[in-house]
């Protein structure tokens, strides 16, 4: 056959591999295209020989065309040979083998037939029948090479989801659709196309939805746009005339078994993976205490539903933001499964461990009397909380105030003070300056008259004149100096004064707000927050802290 039949039939198989669930891409497809002419490498005046002529010349000259190469024994040791490749790449493994095979194939109908089983030189063929059989280059491998194509081309948008997902798009039922959930959910994002109606809210339901979950074989769960969940059911909120699943972005899915005993559940919210595109809780807890009524949006699924007698928690797919408000429940038993959905560089980290609990938690209730509003709390159910740490304050801003504006007001003196020590630096600095350039002249002056006085040219009077201007810049000079010393002693003093004014006055602020704090007993978590009674003179609370001291 020739290279454009190969060619032809690659394409077809391509299609066929696409259907059968292995992902073709560029390199894939240029895995078969090579795989589809590659037995034709032990002649010259093939494409492949002709690439790489030395090796198709000696396969020539010691085989001869149509013998090593075209045989099963040399497919098993290529594929062998090539089995680091399966580590590497496996899709792209498959599809040069599957293209080596179809060249095997489409040669058995060839009038020459192919030594499938050499050395043993029985030629084999696809037809018994000569006439049946057919001849290289000639108008039957034509339009045997055009009927591959066409049927390549016709199948490959039928083989996007794969044959069995035809099959199934086809039939358009909830029951069959969530097969295709269940075989894709592992390695892409799974959305529904959807065609139906709301029976509660009696709404049109259309359109294309994320699936979050089966339900069981019989439907499955999906989001809207504005994240309420829907079931897609025999017995769920929409009745679907018309349900097709299509692959989205590729993902990896990685799923974690939980034992939620003794535990508040946001420990579980604090220990789900980072960098998870969504993640997913189910599971079931009985909670210490009773969990306030959900109550989901009409014609909803809910995620979460909580009963009270008894205390009772079941979670179906639930997200981290729909328990967000259930973070303080202590749960005295219960166990979930959490499913996160990451993208695939970012899935190699990904882990989800809960903090060792060494023994079970003691609960220490902290009453707090006529606290003046409920803004006073400084703790929310879920916190972790250390020995000492506060819980709530006392508000009497009167005192504090005034201190503080106290203590702002000397800070504020000091600054001023230290103002005025920079001015009174620049002020001796240029005087000092001035005086001792003029105190230089002087004494050159007086110099200068010495000599002539000395050598009679000038009277004595100017001499004993310019000595006392060089004493007088010389007291100055003097006076201007202690003058200095005296008033930077005294800024200083005064600037000292006022810092520890201000850090008494800060300090006595920080013990006024200290007697305003209510301080925990133990370490541990917040794991309720109780309102007992409100009076005029405020709210009386209870804060519940699980630790494990006396």
């Amino acid at each position: 056959m020739t290279a454009g039949t190969h060619l032809a039939g690659a394409a077809l198989a391509a299609g066929l591999l696409r259907g059968l669930g292995l992902e073709v891409g560029l390199v894939e497809g240029l895995a078969l295209a090579w795989g589809s002419v590659m037995p034709d490498v032990d002649t010259t005046t093939s494409g492949p020989g002709k690439f790489i002529r030395p090796v198709s010349s000696w396969l020539e000259r010691r085989f001869g065309h149509r013998t090593l190469t075209h045989s099963l024994l040399f497919t098993a040791a290529l594929a062998l040979l090539l089995y680091p490749l399966l580590r590497a790449n496996p899709s792209a493994y498959w599809a040069f083998l599957a293209g080596y095979l179809s060249h095997l194939l489409l040669d058995t109908l060839n009038v020459n037939g192919v030594p499938l089983l050499w050395p043993w030189r029985v030629q084999f063929w696809f037809f018994a029948a000569r006439e049946w059989r057919i001849r290289y280059a000639s108008p039957q491998e034509a339009t045997l090479a055009l009927s591959l194509a066409l049927f390549a081309f016709a199948l490959w948008p039928l083989s996007a989801q794969g044959f069995a997902s035809a099959f199934r798009h086809l039939v358009g039922t909830p029951e069959v659709a969530v097969l295709d959930y269940l075989d894709w959910r592992e390695r892409r994002e799974v959305w529904a196309e959807v065609r139906g109606f709301n029976r509660e809210t009696q709404e049109a339901v259309e359109g294309r939805f994320l699936v979050v979950e089966a339900l069981g074989r019989e439907g499955f769960l999906m989001e809207d746009e504005l994240g309420r969940t829907l079931a897609v059911s025999r017995d769920g909120q929409v009745v679907a005339y018309r349900v097709r699943m299509h692959r989205g972005r590729p993902q990896v899915l990685r799923e974690w078994r939980l034992d939620l005993s003794g535990r508040l559940l946001g420990d579980l919210l604090q220990a789900l993976p980072r960098g998870a595109r969504r993640v997913w809780i189910t599971g079931e807890a009985a909670p210490a205490t009773e969990p306030p009524p959900l109550v989901p949006p009409v014609g909803t699924y809910p995620r979460v539903k909580a009963s009270t007698t008894p205390p009772r928690l079941v979670l179906h797919a639930a997200r981290p933001e729909d328990l967000t408000s259930l973070a303080g429940l202590y749960l005295r038993a219960g166990s979930a499964v959490v499913r996160a959905a990451f993208s695939p560089e970012g899935a190699g980290e990904a882990s989800l461990a809960l903090p060792h609990l060494p023994s079970l938690p003691r609960v220490h209730p902290v009453l707090i009397p006529d606290l003046p509003s409920l803004s006073a709390l400084l703790v929310r159910p879920g916190d972790a909380v250390e020995e000492g740490e506060p819980l709530a304050r006392y508000v009497d801003e009167v005192p504090l105030e005034e201190l503080a504006q106290q203590a702002q007001s000397r800070r504020e003196e000091a600054s001023r003070l230290e103002g005025e020590l920079a001015r009174l630096e620049e002020r001796f600095r240029s005087e000092r300056e001035a005086l001792m350039g003029e105190l230089a002249r002087a004494r050159e002056e007086r110099d200068r008259l010495r000599y002539l006085v000395a050598q009679g040219a000038e009277p004595r009077l100017k001499l004993q004149e310019a000595e006392a201007r060089t004493e007088e810049l010389s007291a100055r000079l003097k006076r201007l100096v202690l003058d200095y010393t005296g008033e930077r002693a005294r800024l200083e003093e005064r600037l000292r004064e006022a810092g520890l004014e201000a850090v008494r006055l800060e300090r006595r602020r920080d013990r006024e707000a200290e007697r305003q704090l209510v301080r925990s007993p133990v370490a541990g978590r917040v794991a309720e927050v109780k309102v007992r009674d409100i009076t005029p003179k405020g709210v009386t609370v209870e804060v519940v802290v699980l630790g494990s001291g006396p």
